[in-house]
């Protein structure tokens, strides 16, 4: 309880503290891989967060950077339950890099490796071994 409190008050300095804002997934609405703040419509940028449970006082993770050419970096999404949904890299909102996807239950799926948005390589995790590294 007092970790999450801990926590929860560093998140507001850092936002206080920060000229970006810091925004929570669960309040967003995302069309298009775009997110924007409910009932203004307004585009967001700043820094993504989810919160898991009821209010932002629970536990809650970095989802990732939106900026002005859109997300940038490193992104990570969760499954309702708390599990990991995918993590991988944004160039100007477009998959670059290496992604990893899992299931609800925690076990990885997949990776990709994406050049410009497009796939170019992919293993199924269910089928093939994700503890090699892929060729790039």
């Amino acid at each position: 309880m007092i970790r999450t409190i801990i926590k929860a008050m560093a998140l507001i300095a850092i936002c206080i503290s920060s000229d970006q804002e810091i925004f929570f997934i669960n309040h967003l609405v995302e069309k298009n891989g775009a997110y924007f703040r409910p009932i203004t419509n307004e585009p967001v940028i700043g820094e993504v967060y989810r919160y898991f449970g009821h209010d932002r006082s629970n536990h809650s993770e970095f989802v990732g950077i939106i900026d002005h050419k859109g997300k940038n970096g490193t992104w990570t999404r969760w499954w309702e339950n708390g599990n990991k949904k995918s993590k991988g890299s944004y160039v100007n909102s477009v998959r670059h890099g290496f992604w990893t996807e899992w299931k609800k239950d925690g076990n990885k799926y997949a990776e990709m490796l994406y050049k410009n948005g497009k796939i170019i390589q992919l293993k199924n995790c269910e089928k093939e071994n994700c503890d090699e590294i892929m060729e790039q």
